[in-house]
């Protein structure tokens, strides 16, 4: 029994630790971000890649993925971001779009093709394009 237990613990903590990958839509032509680039994206000050419109997309501010994603891409607390889209708010500017949940990310990048999320690297499916890694 305890070695199961154990086999268990292995597991979920191996589950736990994926990567993060950002997506984007596959017929789009970025290939490759750099952190400063995302960070622009997902900051509101690029809004075009070329002459395809951008979409960030985040999850609900208490997801995990999200706390992961900002902590290494924007380095910045909740607390700090939410005081950054607060002033952006009043000069015109719209935080990312926000999706419930990691499967309506995947479906948005699908269709959607200037559309950028990050997803658990073990969601990756056809149809979107890895285009920066988040290692754990």
């Amino acid at each position: 029994m305890l070695k199961f237990l154990f086999a268990f613990l292995l597991l979920s903590v191996a589950v736990s630790a994926d990567d993060l990958l950002v997506v984007t839509n596959a017929s789009n032509d970025i290939n490759t971000v750099t952190p400063f680039q995302l960070r622009q994206v997902y900051l509101g000050k690029r809004r075009f890649w070329k002459e395809m419109k951008l979409l960030p997309l985040n999850l609900p501010p208490q997801n995990k993925l999200r706390k992961k994603f900002e902590k290494n891409v924007l380095h910045m607390s909740p607390s700090a971001l939410d005081a950054y889209w607060m002033k952006e708010h009043y000069l015109g500017h719209r935080p990312p779009y926000r999706v419930e949940s990691v499967e309506s990310m995947i479906r948005f990048v699908k269709k959607v093709k200037g559309a950028i999320g990050y997803i658990p690297e073990r969601k990756a499916v056809k149809g979107i394009k890895v285009i920066y890694r988040i290692k754990e």
